[in-house]
């Protein structure tokens, strides 16, 4: 299990800066609590949270504020604004210093207004203990008494990180998109890393401040990794859309940002022209196209569990693809009614998470021959080599060959990302598992 752990890392190569450079706050909706926010300080004590070594005999490791300021990237998110790089972007942008500005801070800090901020809240702590488990006024002393709940935490306002639909809106909102935030076209063209999700992958890669023992699963609910792939690609994909109706809602918009557009689309090299159909999108050579490869997996999901809705994923997806060639309100339309369906879908896998023989069915779909014409593009091959490590991990299966690494290397770089080499590579795969 570990070296599928380690080798998600490897899938992340050309978004690495997401973590090394641009730390990322997976904390809107933790900011939305209206509680004051008491600053990293009240956690970091070392009888709290700040203890040099893991306690050998307490529940919780009692570590974990060394863990994210020694170890993890989101400790560093306000630094990167002052980096040489994080200028540069700000400068072409013309927003003044990085650091001062409310489209930097919004993700690379715990930017709650000034009302929320407690006497001993710093901004540049960057992404602290706040900005993911919620303003801490009215759940601390409850929280050191001992002798809470976590519903009683929940219900004064910690925010439920461990709740898979919970922690995938929480993390989408900078990593990917919700309707309120985005990184838009003209950010990543001044410099702004590329952004890709995978809530398995980026749980896994984030260094861990929890162990889930015995303890931790008689106070809380602990998910497989597959169910936390399955959830995360349906809110991605449902965050996404929304934002997409929203941003269209305006009669100035006459096309969408192209942020929501696959890169590929439009950024090749005319000496590696490597256009083909795909089923699920339904448009020519030369036609861009959306974003879509969190829809792609989620009519994988759904085949397994589902196939009418299936069916019907695919059908609203086309339309939302042909609907950018016709207006705004045509793709607000289109954009809402999928997100809809896809609510559903979330619904229905958050009561009813993937079995044993839903996730074979899955994986079947996602490596089969038939599926694979939807890999033309560099996003849907990414997610998919994340989402087959995901689901193998959960059902104990080990590819033979370095079958899986090939799909890492494949999808190592948008740039060098060849859709022939990812099939060949998939096909290697799918025999590896007969």
């Amino acid at each position: 299990m570990i070296s599928f752990k380690l080798r998600k890392g490897s899938v992340l190569a050309a978004t690495t800066l997401l973590f090394s450079v641009f730390g990322f706050n997976s904390a809107s909706h933790a900011q939305e609590n209206e509680a004051i926010h008491l600053g990293v300080q009240t956690c970091a004590a070392s009888t709290c949270h700040g203890a040099a070594q893991p306690w050998q005999n307490s529940i919780v490791s009692q570590n974990e504020f060394i863990v994210w300021n020694n170890h993890d990237a989101h400790s560093k998110a306000y630094q990167a604004l002052l980096s040489d790089r994080g200028k540069r972007i700000a400068a072409k942008l013309g927003i003044g210093p990085a650091h001062e500005s409310q489209t930097c801070l919004a993700c690379h800090t715990d930017n709650v207004p000034a009302e929320l901020r407690g006497k001993n809240f710093d901004i540049t702590e960057g992404v602290g203990c706040e900005s993911c488990h919620g303003g801490a006024e009215n759940w601390l002393g409850t929280h050191v008494s001992g002798v809470s709940s976590r519903d009683i935490l929940v219900a004064a306002g910690m925010y439920p990180t461990e709740d898979p639909v919970a922690r995938a809106e929480l993390c989408v909102s900078c990593h990917q998109a919700n309707p309120d935030k985005l990184v838009t076209h003209r950010l990543l063209s001044a410099g702004h890393p590329r952004l890709a999700f995978e809530l398995d992958t980026f749980s896994v890669n984030q260094p861990a401040h929890v162990r889930i023992d015995d303890d931790y699963r008689q106070r809380k609910p602990a998910h497989d990794g597959a169910n936390l792939w399955a959830v995360g690609q349906a809110v991605a994909a449902r965050q996404q859309l929304r934002a997409l109706a929203k941003s269209m809602q305006s009669k100035a918009n006459l096309f969408p940002e192209f942020t929501f557009f696959e890169c590929g689309s439009c950024h090749h090299s005319y000496d590696n022209a490597q256009w083909q159909a795909q089923p699920g999108v339904g448009l020519g050579p030369g036609e861009p196209q959306l974003y879509d490869a969190n829809l792609v997996m989620l009519r994988a999901i759904a085949a397994a569990v589902t196939p009418n809705t299936a069916a019907k994923l695919k059908t609203q997806t086309r339309v939302l693809h042909r609907a950018t060639r016709q207006g705004a309100g045509a793709v607000a339309r289109a954009a809402s009614t999928l997100a809809d369906t896809v609510d559903g879908l979330t619904a229905q896998l958050t009561q009813t998470p993937l079995d044993q023989t839903a996730l074979q069915a899955t994986l079947a779909t996602l490596t089969s021959r038939q599926h694979a014409a939807e890999y033309a593009d560099f996003g849907a091959a990414e997610q998919t080599t994340m989402a087959i490590a995901a689901i193998m991990d959960t059902l104990g299966q080990t590819p033979a060959d370095g079958s899986l690494d090939r799909l890492y290397t494949a999808t190592k770089s948008p740039a060098r990302f060849s859709s022939r080499g990812f099939t060949n590579a998939l096909a290697q795969l799918r025999e590896s598992l007969k």
